[in-house]
């Protein structure tokens, strides 16, 4: 049975959509261990948040392995939808500096761990020390690029080059982002396709680009290969926040099951377009994933 280690820090998260406000755990690990949990596939989490904010991980499912790594704060965050784009978001946050050291992961146990999933959601939450760490145990290493580009800029996010990202792609074997982190990561006018095929040549086996309603673009070093994935049609937009984090998961645990990103992408796209219908993270099963893969 396929197992995945997630490692990252839960957030208390603040959505403000529609003139309403709704509390809500988040961070990459929480929306990607909702999507791991309901497709069964055997999950171990290394998760950071403060003690006092220890009663979040009532939130995971129970089939979830978690093990906390307290630090003095919990990172928290705003996602503002001003209006009905889902693809629009301003972004405001309180980040503590919480990085998880070599030291930190040094009992975490990753016998029988098929990939390893970072979800980083600042520059300094896994730092190139850890993840050189983790390549010794030589597990494929799939790596959400968000956290490495974003920056405070008073209270809001902003998005800057990520500098020094050919040190740590050496060790990635999947890199996810989106289109507009992907138009950021290099500081240079390019097309996303061009993009894709550098970041790729420092190491990645693929490149994944998300593009909201336009779906998604991975390039495979192996094949040499451009796969373009269309967006399923939303019947209701309800709640973007995690839509990434769900693609990424969903993504990954179709990819330990079949090698072919045409394949694994079309079943990520439509987890994120059910998430999108739903409020909260996913929930929903497998079959619900591939009825909508055949309409």
């Amino acid at each position: 049975m396929s197992h995945i280690a997630l490692i990252g820090p839960l957030s208390k998260d603040r959505v403000i959509k529609n003139n309403e406000t709704h509390k809500s755990v988040g961070g990459s690990v929480y929306y990607q261990s909702n999507v791991m949990e309901n497709l069964q596939i055997n999950t171990r989490a290394l998760i950071t948040l403060s003690k006092d904010d220890k009663y979040l991980l009532d939130e995971f499912g129970e089939c979830i392995e978690i093990i906390p790594l307290f630090k003095h704060k919990t990172i928290e965050f705003q996602n503002i939808y001003p209006t009905d784009d889902p693809d629009f978001r301003i972004q405001k946050a309180n980040i503590p500096f919480n990085p998880i050291n070599p030291e930190d992961i040094a009992n975490f146990n990753l016998k029988d761990i098929d990939v390893i999933l970072l979800g980083p959601l600042c520059p300094y939450d896994i730092p190139l020390q850890t993840i050189e760490f983790l390549s010794k145990f030589e597990i494929p290493i799939y790596l959400g690029a968000q956290g490495y580009l974003r920056h405070l800029k008073e209270d809001k996010i902003v998005l800057n080059p990520w500098n020094d990202f050919k040190k740590f792609l050496k060790f990635i074997k999947i890199l996810f982002m989106d289109e507009i982190e992907a138009k950021v990561i290099l500081d240079k006018d390019i097309s996303l396709e061009e993009t894709a095929r550098i970041l790729a040549s420092f190491g990645p086996e693929e490149v994944i680009i998300t593009q909201g309603s336009n779906g998604a673009l991975i390039y495979s070093n192996k094949s040499g290969k451009i796969y373009r994935i269309p967006a399923f049609q939303a019947n209701q937009i309800i709640d973007p926040t995690g839509l990434g984090d769900t693609f990424m998961a969903a993504y990954s645990a179709r990819k330990i099951q079949i090698e072919d990103p045409l394949e694994c992408g079309k079943f990520a796209a439509a987890a994120a377009v059910i998430k999108l219908e739903n409020k909260g993270p996913f929930n929903k099963k497998r079959d619900l994933i591939e009825k909508r893969m055949e309409i």
